[in-house]
């Protein structure tokens, strides 16, 4: 459920005539490259017809006010997703109140409106956008609207990839890692006829930032697996982008679906023809060029399993050199496991471990400062996080002390990232949507204590609205945290400062 700012403020039109006016500021960033961003909204409660003749607001609690273009009044219902259609009213965005007259009627009954934001193209992703709603004019009567919540400003993000960028009908599954030499590497599906899963049309795409996720470069395709014309396509996707740290290398570990090899109609063997093939691709430039993937499988799979790939998101090196990444199998029964994968020389050859337990897929991984390698799955099971601990590269697991209760999740990837950070200390960050039911409310938690606990206190709420529920983390900067993760057939960027969790 959104969790809403809300005041109500009721005010007499006339003698016979009533009104109510109330606001809401759900947390839903303001994106660079989207037109409509609703950051306030309001709703009009009237007991008979009457007119709305005038609207007052303002940009207080905006960083800068040059960044904004436009401000719109769009018409809606009680979510942010509804405020569609053309403008009641549009307003040049200056200091102070911003004041224009219109003539629309309103019937008996509650009528919602949100007030959307557009942004310029250099608009700081670092700063800050809020709205205040100031009077109304509702009847002949002026009303002063109630003053939302002082905390109800919103973040600015950037839309990395949208539906129809590049003619691809969506873009899904985000991994995001920081290159040795600093920059943002995301890596993605691009699902050109539609947004559901292989086997498809798909291709693994890549998005490149030098300045920390302020900007980001054309995008470029980085693993095409060809076009066999008996199938239509050989769809490969579920990306998971990681950097060797020793090297500079940058892997991409995907599925392989040549025809109907995806995670239903794979089956036992190792060739294409059999099963889904895990490819690895990878890019000695900091990910401007990319190698033609080359399937692993016959190195990983056992034979008997019906499916072996990669966990989307993102993969370490550990403190030894070691490289390893989440991995998942369908097993002979068609059970599906959480795993992992580790390589000792760069990459060359790679060794799976065993399941963590049934019933667990999309994973990742952290390595902890006692040098055992943390899993946090995906659990089909609903409800709770699978969390696992190894002390040999995922050959045994133990169950962690917050293993199906310390992490709430819907069903969904989520992304686990360590930070050893030199002023803040040793930091692990997750990010999932922060619900038991329905994928909404994304979430940052941090714990100071290897994942031991995660405190309410240090949660961040950065996205409340429903969505594909997918994200991945990745350092920006020195100062400051990334997050790709998807809205509906897109994928958005947001860089929040660490001393937001330690003022």
């Amino acid at each position: 459920m959104m969790k809403f700012r809300l005041t109500f403020l009721p005010l007499l039109l006339s003698v016979a005539h009533a009104a109510e006016v109330s606001t809401v500021q759900p947390v839903c960033p303001v994106l660079l490259g989207q037109e409509t961003n609703p950051v306030l909204g309001f709703k009009v409660k009237v007991d008979e017809p009457a007119k709305l003749e005038g609207i007052e607001v303002s940009l207080t609690g905006t960083t800068r006010l040059q960044d904004v273009e436009q401000v719109r009044i769009l018409r809606g219902k009680e979510t942010p997703a509804s405020a569609t259609g053309a403008p009641v009213a549009e307003l040049a965005p200056k200091a102070g109140a911003m004041n224009r007259t219109c003539d629309l009627a309103l019937e008996t009954g509650e009528h919602w409106f949100w007030v959307s934001v557009e942004l310029k193209k250099n608009a700081d992703i670092d700063g800050r956008v809020d709205v205040a709603l100031g009077r109304l004019k509702v009847g002949g009567a002026v009303i002063q609207a109630p003053t939302p919540s002082p905390d109800g400003s919103q973040r600015i993000g950037v839309v990395v990839r949208k539906p129809g960028d590049d003619k691809s009908k969506a873009y899904r599954i985000p991994g995001l890692v920081r290159s040795k030499k600093g920059s943002l590497l995301a890596a993605y599906d691009i699902r050109y006829k539609h947004a559901g899963d292989l086997p498809a049309d798909i291709d693994v795409g890549l998005s490149r930032s030098t300045d920390g996720g302020k900007t980001w470069e054309p995008m470029r395709v980085a693993i095409d697996m060809g076009n066999d014309p008996k199938f239509g396509f050989d769809g490969v996707g579920d990306p998971c982008i990681f950097s060797d740290d020793v090297t500079g290398r940058i892997w991409i570990a995907a599925l392989w679906s040549h025809g109907k090899r995806a995670w239903h109609g794979s089956g036992p063997g190792l060739t294409p023809d059999e099963t889904g093939q895990l490819v690895l691709s990878y890019s000695d430039d900091d990910g401007k060029t990319w190698s033609k993937g080359e399937s692993i499988t016959p190195q990983v799979k056992d034979p008997a399993w019906n499916l072996f790939f990669n966990g989307p998101g993102t993969g370490i090196t550990m403190k030894d050199g070691t490289l390893a990444i989440p991995a998942q199998f369908r097993s002979a029964d068609g059970k599906p496991h959480s795993t992992m994968l580790s390589s000792k020389d760069r990459g060359k050859t790679w060794t799976a471990g065993t399941g963590v337990r049934p019933n667990t897929t999309e994973a990742q991984l952290v390595e902890l400062a006692d040098g055992s390698i943390m899993i946090n799955c995906r659990d089909d099971r609903g409800g709770s996080r699978t969390v696992a601990v190894s002390k040999d590269l995922g050959k045994t697991w133990e169950p962690h002390p917050t293993d199906r209760k310390g992490l709430r999740e819907p069903v969904c990837m989520a992304s686990l990232m360590r930070w050893q950070h030199p002023k803040y200390g040793d930091l692990l960050f997750f990010s999932n949507p922060d619900t038991t039911k329905g994928r909404q409310s994304m979430t940052i938690k941090l714990s100071s204590d290897q994942g031991m606990t995660w405190p309410d206190s240090a949660a961040r709420l950065y996205d409340e609205r429903p969505c594909f529920g997918y994200s991945c983390l990745a350092p920006a900067d020195a100062s400051h945290l990334g997050v790709l993760y998807e809205g509906s057939g897109a994928l958005f960027y947001l860089r929040m400062p660490l001393n937001e969790w330690f003022k």
